[in-house]
């Protein structure tokens, strides 16, 4: 981390005369007045990182002499790895994100991957704690593991191709395709004919509360509750704590008037998607066996249902 003339602070600048030992990225940090440079140097012997040493790199791998470095806050030597831990749980101990996975930083993957084990471990220690079973805590690392080995792989692979000058940033690294249909938490019996499957993320769509105001399906799972979405279905299941039932059709809490939510679920009339704390789906089930699959929700008590 540098502060140093010659670049604006628009753009990532990215240098490569030659070989790939020869490359330089130079890029502005958002809200200092500082840039980060990167660039592979020499496995072996002491290295030069002092602001005349900097400078003389960048002129040597850019071709340019206007780029000039005058202070050094942070610098680092460091050799890529990608490791894994082995479990994720011993007993009452538990291993998240860079804990758990350290990767090269190439696809910007590990701080999404961090906070998605902590949430999925966050969410399912609450329902401990309000008598849920002890065996939850175990498909923490059965549904994260999975998730952090094949961000390894791909974070890896998109190093190879940085250093190959070619790296393509795809849909994959956005995350959104990530799921949990082998989980155990995938409930059987689960409808297979919708759109979405148990395990899926939970999509998200337009639509309008019943005095017409606008809203979306993520507004209302977000927070720690589970949620149980009904689609053009008559009645509705026992209030349960931490529980929010949505019921959506022309009499529903929400109103699906641009069929953007049939669109996304694919759900026929009757049925329910049970959604968990972490926006994934747990089920997808007719009415005739919705009590019994809400069955899982730890607790007891009241929540206020609807929109």
């Amino acid at each position: 981390d540098v502060r140093l003339d010659g670049l604006d602070r628009t753009a990532w600048h990215r240098f490569q005369l030659g070989t790939d030992a020869s490359m330089v990225m130079i890029c502005p940090l958002a809200g200092t007045d500082l840039f980060q440079i990167q660039g592979p140097v020499p496995s072996d012997g002491e290295v030069d990182l002092s602001p005349a040493a900097l400078t003389a790199l960048i002129a040597e791998r850019t071709g340019r002499a206007d780029i000039a470095v005058h202070a050094v806050s942070w610098a680092s030597v460091y050799s890529m790895n990608a490791r894994l831990a082995e479990r994720y749980r011993v007993g009452r101990v538990f291993l998240a994100g860079d804990a758990a996975h350290i990767h090269p930083p190439t696809g910007g993957q590990g701080l999404n991957t961090s906070v998605q084990d902590a949430y999925n471990l966050g969410w399912k220690l609450a329902a401990i704690l309000d008598g849920g079973p002890a065996a939850l805590l175990d498909t923490y690392e059965e549904e994260r593991r999975p998730v952090a080995a094949e961000m390894l792989g791909l974070s890896t692979r998109l190093l190879d191709e940085a250093r190959k000058g070619a790296m393509q940033r795809n849909r994959e690294v956005r995350q959104l395709d990530l799921g949990y249909r082998g989980s155990s938490l995938a409930l059987p019996g689960s409808i297979g004919t919708a759109r979405v499957q148990a395990g899926d993320r939970a999509p998200d769509a337009p639509c309008r509360g019943q005095a017409g105001q606008p809203t979306r399906l993520f507004d209302l799972f977000r927070g720690p509750h589970w949620t149980v979405l009904g689609y053009d279905v008559e009645g509705r299941p026992a209030p349960r704590t931490y529980l929010r039932i949505v019921t959506v059709g022309e009499r529903g809490d929400i109103v699906d008037d641009e069929g953007h939510v049939a669109d996304a679920y694919g759900l026929a009339a009757g049925q329910w998607a049970l959604v968990r704390p972490d926006g994934y789906l747990a089920a997808i089930v007719a009415s005739r066996d919705l009590e019994r699959t809400l069955a899982i929700i730890p607790g007891d008590g009241l929540m206020q249902n609807g929109g």
